[in-house]
C-alpha cells in the first residue's frame, strides 16, 4: 500500500528526515519497503507491507495513528463533522433482510449535482497512492478509502428501481453484471445490495455496471456499511473477484468508521460538487461491539512474558501513546480500554506485545527461558517411520515429498470409489481438489518426469498421510501410509542380468521389511484392482493394511511412463500394534545342516507360503529354511497345474544329524504335503 507524506502531514507532524521515519516504523512492525520521491506531486510515498491482523493501518489516518505512538507526538483529525440535512424523503427505505451478512447499513441521498471536474489536489494524492481518477463523485469515495479506511459506494440514484435498498442473499442463478463489465451467476450465499427488482451490487466487493455513475449522473444514493468479514472472503473467493473495499472488508473495517467515512464523504461533496440537497443518513441495523472492550494488564504479566526490567511508566506511556484508554488499578495495574479500530487487541499478551515493539525489541535482552526438563515420552508411531525410512534407504530407494491436493480425475477413472475420496471445498488451485487416497498418482508422476530426463530406472519411496472415508457422510481420516514405486530397470548384478522391475522384485522388499520389523504372519493374497495387472493384498492374520501389484498400462499411459513399474502401498499405523514388544534372538548351531530337494505337482491355487509353513510344521524343529528354488508350467505338467522345487535345510541345536534320519523325515514330510495339498512327486 502506497502513503502520501504530504496527505499524513494534515494528521501528524513528520520528523525528518523521513527516512529515518521510515526506519522507525519498520522498527516497530510497519514495515516500510520503499521510500520513493514523487517531485511531479511535489511528494515523498511510503510504500508499506501492512500485516492481516492489522486492518487500521489500511488509511492515512490509521498510518498517522500509528506515527503518533512511534514519535510520541500529537495528531490532529480533519473536520468530519456536517451540519444537520433535511429529513430523507418517506418514499426511500432502507430493507435489511440479512442482519448476519451486513449488521449495520446507512445510505444518503445527494441530489443537483452540478461540478463533475476532480480538483487537482485530490488527483494529485489519488495518483502519488496508485489510483487514477474517474470522476469526481468516484473520486470522493476512494478519496475517503484511502484516508479513512471505509469503503464506500455511490449508485446513481435514477437508475435505482422502486426507492428501496434491499441488503439480502442472492436468489439461487440470480445474474449479475459488475462494473468490471463480467457477467456472475450469484450463489444462495452471496451477499447483495438490491433495489425493488435486482441485485445493483455485491455487498463489499464490487457495485454493478447499470447503477454506476458517470458525468450524467446528477442524484446519488452513497453507501457506507459494515459487512461480515467471513461473507465478503466467501463471496470475492467464490467469483474471484477482488477489490481496494473487499480487501478491507475482509480483514474488517472500523464499525465507527462507517459513519465516520460517510461523514466526512458527505461535507467533500457539499464542498467540491455544488450538490443542491444533501439528505440525513439513513440507518439501519446496530454497530457491531468489540468482544474484548476492556483488558486488566498487570506489570508482573509484561515482565514475565517479555524478561526484561520494563518500567511501569513505560507502560503507561506505550498503552496512551497508542490512543488506549488507561486506567490504573494499582500502582502496577491497570484497565485497558480497546477502540474499535484495534479489533486485534483481544488479549493482556497482546498489549504486552505492543509495549515490546514499541519500547523497542534490541531493549529487551536476549535470554533463554528457565524450565524444567521434559521427559521424552516413547513414540511408537514416530519409532516406526524412522525405522522404514532408515531402512528403504538403505535399499537405494529414493525418499520423495509430493504434494498432498491432487486432482480427482486420475483416482475417478482408476476405480477409487466417488464416496470415500475427501474433496476441497475452497481449493487453492482449480484442479487441485482432492486430499490424495494413494500415492499412486504423486509417485507416478515423479517416476515419469525423471525419465523424460533420461533416468532408466528409479525407485521411490514415500511416508506421509492418505485421506479417505467411509461414506460420503462420514468425518474423513487420515492414516500415515508407505508408498513404493520401481520403475525401469533393475541393474545388473554378478549373479543376475539387467532387467525389468517386476511384481516379485517388489515383494521382496516387503517380506524383508517385515522381517526387519520383526512382524510375522503376514501373506500376499491375490486380488483384483484396476491400476494393477496382477494385484495381491497384503495381510497381517487377518486384517487387511497394504496392497502391490504391477502398474497397468492405462495407469502408465496418463503418465506417459513408458518402463514397466510395480507398486506397492500399506498402512503404517496398523502396523505399530503389531511390532514386538522386544526382538527375540535364535541361537546359530554348531552343527552341519543338511539339504534335500523337494519336487511337487500341484492345482495352480495352492500358494508356495502355505506349502513351505507346513513343510517347517512338519520338520519337528529339524526344518529350519524351505526355499522355492524352481517354478515350471507346460510340458509334461498337465493344464491347471504347477511343477514347484523346493531345498528344505535340516539342522538341531543340539547334535549332527545323521543322513538317515534326514532322508526317513523328508520322506515322511513328502507324503504329508502330497496328502494335503493333492499333489504328486515329479517323475523322473
Amino acid at each position: 500500500m502506497k502513503i502520501s507524506t504530504n496527505w499524513l502531514r494534515e494528521f501528524v507532524t513528520l520528523k525528518p528526515p523521513l527516512e529515518e521515519l521510515a526506519d522507525r516504523l519498520t522498527w516497530a512492525g510497519l514495515e516500510v519497503k520503499k521510500v520513493e520521491s514523487k517531485p511531479e506531486f511535489k511528494d515523498t510515498v511510503f510504500e508499506v507491507e501492512i500485516t492481516t491482523n492489522r486492518p487500521d493501518w489500511l488509511s492515512h489516518l490509521g498510518i498517522a495513528r500509528e506515527i503518533r505512538a512511534v514519535d510520541n507526538t500529537g495528531i490532529k483529525i480533519p473536520p468530519f463533522e456536517n451540519p444537520a440535512h433535511r429529513p430523507m424523503p418517506p418514499s426511500w427505505r432502507i430493507d435489511l433482510k440479512e442482519p448476519e451478512g451486513c449488521p449495520y447499513y446507512s445510505a444518503c441521498l445527494i441530489e443537483g449535482i452540478q461540478n463533475f471536474e476532480t480538483p487537482d489536489w485530490i488527483v494529485e494524492r489519488l495518483q502519488a497512492c496508485g489510483l487514477r481518477s474517474v470522476n469526481l463523485i468516484v473520486d470522493i469515495t476512494n478519496y475517503v478509502l484511502l484516508e479513512a479506511g471505509q469503503p464506500l459506494h455511490a449508485f446513481d440514484a435514477d437508475i435505482l428501481r422502486g426507492r428501496e435498498i434491499a441488503i439480502r442473499r442472492a436468489k439461487p442463478g440470480e445474474n449479475f453484471t459488475a462494473i468490471n463489465g463480467s457477467r456472475y451467476t450469484l450463489h444462495q450465499d452471496d451477499l447483495v445490495i438490491a433495489d425493488k427488482e435486482r441485485p445493483v451490487a455485491l455487498a463489499g466487493v464490487m457495485g454493478g455496471q447499470e447503477t454506476e455513475v458517470g458525468i450524467r449522473t446528477r442524484n446519488i444514493i452513497l453507501e457506507s456499511a459494515f459487512f461480515n468479514p467471513r461473507w465478503v472472503r466467501r463471496t470475492a473467493v467464490r467469483h474471484a473477484l477482488a477489490s481496494e473495499s473487499s480487501y478491507r472488508f475482509e480483514r474488517r473495517v472500523d464499525p465507527e468508521g462507517v459513519d465516520l467515512g460517510m461523514e466526512r464523504a458527505i461535507r467533500l461533496f457539499r464542498e467540491l460538487t455544488g450538490a443542491r440537497t444533501v439528505y440525513a443518513v439513513m440507518r439501519a441495523g446496530r454497530k457491531p461491539t468489540l468482544e474484548k472492550s476492556r483488558i486488566h494488564l498487570s506489570l508482573e504479566h509484561v515482565k514475565k512474558i517479555l524478561g526484561a526490567d520494563i518500567k511501569p511508566h513505560q507502560v503507561h506511556s506505550v498503552l496512551t501513546r497508542l490512543g488506549l484508554e488507561v486506567r490504573n488499578e494499582g500502582p502496577e495495574t491497570w484497565v485497558v480500554g480497546i477502540p474499535s479500530y484495534r479489533s486485534d487487541l483481544e488479549r493482556p499478551v497482546d498489549l504486552v506485545e505492543e509495549v515490546a515493539r514499541l519500547v523497542g525489541y534490541d531493549a529487551i535482552p536476549e535470554t533463554l527461558p528457565v524450565r524444567p526438563p521434559i521427559e521424552i515420552l516413547p513414540n511408537p508411531s514416530r519409532d516406526l517411520e524412522e525405522k522404514t525410512r532408515n531402512f528403504m534407504s538403505g535399499l537405494d530407494l529414493f525418499e520423495t515429498i509430493t504434494f498432498s491436493l491432487v486432482s480427482p480425475e486420475f483416482f475417478e477413472t482408476a476405480g477409487f470409489n466417488f464416496k470415500e475420496l475427501v474433496r476441497i471445498h475452497n481449493p487453492i488451485h482449480q484442479e487441485l481438489t482432492l486430499l490424495r487416497p494413494s500415492f499412486l498418482e504423486s509417485l507416478l508422476e515423479v517416476a515419469a518426469r525423471n525419465e523424460r530426463y533420461g533416468s532408466r530406472s528409479a525407485g521411490l519411496f514415500e511416508i506421509a498421510n492418505l485421506y479417505s472415508r467411509k461414506s460420503k457422510d462420514d468425518p474423513p481420516r487420515e492414516e500415515k501410509s508407505l508408498g513404493i514405486l520401481l520403475a525401469g530397470e533393475r541393474p545388473a548384478g554378478w549373479s543376475d542380468s539387467k532387467r525389468a522391475f517386476n511384481f516379485f522384485d517388489l515383494k521382496g522388499i516387503l517380506e524383508s521389511y517385515f522381517q526387519f520389523l520383526g512382524i510375522e504372519d503376514v501373506s500376499f493374497s491375490p486380488k483384483d484392482f484396476s491400476f494393477f495387472e496382477g494385484g495381491a493384498e497384503i495381510r497381517i492374520g487377518g486384517e487387511a493394511v497394504g496392497r502391490l501389484g504391477e502398474v497397468s498400462a492405462a495407469a502408465k499411459e496418463k503418465w506417459d511412463l513408458a518402463s514397466p513399474a510395480a507398486f506397492a502401498e500399506l498402512r503404517l499405523e496398523p502396523l505399530v500394534s503389531k511390532l514386538p514388544k522386544e526382538k527375540k534372538l535364535k541361537e546359530i548351531s554348531r552343527f552341519p545342516s543338511a539339504q534335500r530337494d523337494l519336487s511337487l505337482v500341484v492345482d495352480e491355487s495352492v500358494k508356495v507360503g502355505e506349502i513351505a509353513g507346513e513343510a517347517e510344521r512338519l520338520g519337528k524343529g529339524f526344518v529350519r529354511r524351505v526355499e522355492l528354488f524352481d517354478l515350471f508350467r507346460g510340458g509334461r505338467i498337465p493344464k491347471g497345474k504347477k511343477n514347484l522345487a523346493f531345498r528344505l535345510s535340516y539342522q538341531s541345536l543340539e547334535r549332527t544329524l545323521l543322513s538317515e534320519e534326514v532322508q526317513r523325515l523328508h520322506e515322511e514330510i513328502a507324503r504329508e504335503l502330497i496328502k494335503k495339498f493333492q499333489g504328486a512327486f515329479q517323475e523322473e
